[in-house]
Order: C-alpha cells, then structure tokens, then sequence
C-alpha cells in the first residue's frame, strides 16, 4: 500500500508513543511515592527518664529501616517560633512534649488520668504530607502508649482493677491535636489553589500561540519595519492583558460558582491574571525566537508540572525534585494561590509573586529582543 511508503505515516506511532510516554512519566513521581525526611519540628518543654523514653524512640524512628532513609526528620525548635515556622512553610508538623509531661506518666495510674503529648500540623502547606506527618505521629505516640500500658499492667500483677483505671492502663498517653493553617471547607480538600492556577497557564498558552499566528500572519503579508514591528508587538502585549484579566475572572466566577470558599473574589481574580500574564509574557518570548515548536516545549512543560504540583517534594524521586520541579512556572502560581487561601495572604505572596513577576519580565526582555532577530525580507527603519 502507498500509505505504509510514506514517512510521515510513520511519523504517527512514533508520535503516540512520545505523547504517551510524556503522559505516563508522572506515574514515576506519583505511582509508588516514597517518603523521605519529611521535616517535622520536635518541641520539648519538660525533663526526665520518660521523657528521655520520647527522645529515644524519636531517635530509632530517625534512623530509617532497611538502609533506607528515614521518613520523617526531627529538628529541635522553641513553641513559641512555630507558627513562624509554620508560616514560612519549614514543617508539615510538629511533636510537642508539654511541660509535665513526665509527672503525667509517672502517675498516670494513681491519678487515673492518662499523659498527653501534642502534635501541630500544619495543614495548610500540603496536606498530603500534612497528614502523612500526622500519622506517623500518632503512631509512634500509640506505640509509646502501649508500651507504658504492657508495664503497667505488669506492675499491677493481678490486682483488681476498676473501670476509670482500665481506661488508663490500656491508654496511658494519649495525642492531642491541634491545626495551624487550617484547610477551609469548600476548597477540594486543599487542592483548590492548584486547580485554580492550572488554567493561568493553559489560558496563557492557547492565548499566546494564537497571537502568535496572528502575528505571524500579518508579518507573512506585509514588509514591516522595525518601529511598525515594535508597535505590533505592543499590541501583542495589549492584548496579553485582556487575556490575562479574561483568564483569572473566568477562574475565579467559575470557583464562585463551584462553591469553593476563596478568601475573595478580587483576590483570586487578579491575582490569577497577573500569573496569567506573566506566564503570556514568556510563551510569546519564547514563541517568537523559535516558532511554533514552543507550543511543544510548553505542552511538555504543563505535563511533567502536573506529577509534582500537588505532591511534597519529600514524596517525590529525586530525578523530579531536582530537575523538574524547579523548573515548572506553574508551580509559583499554585504556591501564590496556596498562600492566599490558607496563610492569610494578600496579593503580594513573597517569594512566589516574585519569581511569576521575575518570570514576567526576563519573558518581556526576551521577547522585545526578538525584534533584531534576523527576517528574510524584513524591511529595516531607513527603508
């Protein structure tokens, strides 16, 4: 047959299997996540041997199992710095031992009242390895406590026991938990920020690649010079911002309509734009110097960025955290969004609105630049 002697026939199944394997790498990052020195603070308000019993299973937990690393990694750290800490995003949770905790447990028998040791999580950062955090944390607090409760019940040796002190034997430490950086209701269980960034990116893609064309159409037809260049470009950039005001009041609208409890309307809106708009003005830098083949690259970009959006870096292999990663500009969009609807903050974000507005303007610098690139038959100013 004629069909199987042509080579761009054969260039489809190449091209499925690209697009599949493109679609399937995140199975890698997200298939068998493996936790890795999640950060936790340890905070230890009181002394004494059963307290030192806390700090030695903290220290065997630490150890990791099997030569592999440990899940969780304790750094010491003072109460009252950890809603800093919590605000700057350094630990998923925290293990508090209380001031007279050790008296709780010496006693907990012959007070019929059972020792507890608190556990922060700071919901709000991620809360997958919130709760992966939380866990663990509660685990090693049963296995104290069952522990305790083996010896106890040893020590009793046969003496009859009432119900209150039943209570307590079989649960002599018990966890109390507290959340910081609570993730509201209405906000899909915390996925929301990154829900609402993803079409910053998409609407600033599509935008920018059809303005492209148009661009590049209107060049195809007329010998321009560099100042009527200069001016279509401008209007490019004019029209970056209706797109990027379109894209996050559309966002926005549409959450209000879902029912996902934003902090405010506004906010959303124009905070998505301008990620929206940034995010235009480096898909059209990067379209004007190599072509259409951008689209491929961004394409690429957006489907290697959702495997590690909504994961903790610590559950991520090492291949995404280094070289992927840091490299996904939509990312600082859902981190953007991420602290605005959980860590009370407003438009300027830190570090995230930093970063999407440098990334504005090196895609700004770029793209003007693209006017001395060199065009077969493009007129020059003293033409």
């Amino acid at each position: 047959m004629k069909l199987f002697k042509e080579k761009l026939a054969w260039a489809a199944p190449i091209a499925v299997i690209i697009i599949i394997a493109l679609f399937s790498v995140n199975l890698f990052a997200q298939g068998n996540p493996q936790v890795k020195n999640l950060p936790v603070a340890l905070i230890v308000n009181d002394e004494g041997e059963h307290v030192d019993v806390v700090k030695s299973a903290i220290k065997q937990m630490s150890k990791g199992t099997n030569g592999k690393e440990p899940a969780l990694a304790f750094t010491n750290e003072k109460e009252e710095n950890i809603e800093d800490l919590f605000d700057d995003k350094k630990y998923y949770a925290a293990l508090v031992i209380p001031k007279g905790y050790n008296d709780s447990v010496q006693n907990a028998v012959s007070n019929n009242a059972p020792a507890t040791l608190k556990v922060y999580i700071n919901q709000g950062f991620n809360m997958t390895g919130a709760n992966f955090a939380k866990t663990a944390l509660n685990a090693l607090i049963t296995q104290l406590s069952n522990q305790y409760s083996t010896n106890f019940i040893t020590q009793m040796d046969g003496q009859q026991i009432d119900a209150n002190k039943a209570s307590v034997l079989a649960n002599p430490i018990v966890s109390e938990e507290k959340v910081f950086n609570a993730i509201t209701a209405s906000t899909a269980n915390g996925s929301a920020p990154t829900l609402m960034a993803v079409p910053a990116w998409v609407g600033a893609l599509i935008g920018g690649f059809i303005l492209f064309l148009s661009t590049s159409n209107i060049m195809k037809r007329e010998l321009l010079t560099r100042k009527q260049t200069l001016r279509l470009m401008g209007g490019q950039v004019l029209f970056g911002i209706i797109i990027a005001l379109f894209s996050g009041f559309t966002v926005a609208t549409l959450g209000q309509i879902a029912g996902i409890n934003m902090p405010g309307y506004f906010l959303v809106a124009f905070f998505v734009s301008f990620a929206a708009f940034c995010f235009f003005l480096l898909v059209s830098a990067i379209t004007a110097w190599i072509g259409k083949p951008a689209i491929t690259l961004f394409m690429v970009v957006m489907l290697l960025g959702m495997g590690v959006l909504m994961t903790p870096q610590e559950m991520l292999p090492s291949f995404f955290v280094n070289f992927i990663r840091p490299w996904i500009p939509l990312r600082f969009a859902s981190e953007g969004l991420r602290e605005i609807f959980y860590f009370g903050g407003g438009f300027y974000t830190g570090q995230s609105f930093n970063i999407i507005a440098g990334i504005g303007i090196v895609g700004l610098v770029i793209y003007l630049l693209s006017i001395f690139k060199p065009v077969r038959g493009q007129k020059t100013d003293n033409e």
